[in-house]
């Protein structure tokens, strides 16, 4: 009588795949995107308004 751990815990390994592969998407998404800060001159204040 072979019972996985798996089965008793109630939890798969196809989730926690599916779970890094969402992971993984998103960083490298993040990463293609190749966002950048603002220059300095670009950003305006309200302090300096007057």
């Amino acid at each position: 009588m072979t019972v996985s751990y798996n089965r008793i815990a109630g939890q798969s390994v196809e989730r926690l795949a599916a779970l890094s592969d969402g992971v993984f998407a998103v960083a490298m998404t993040l990463l293609v995107l190749d966002l950048r800060v603002p220059a300095m001159e670009a950003v305006h204040s309200e302090h300096g308004t007057r």
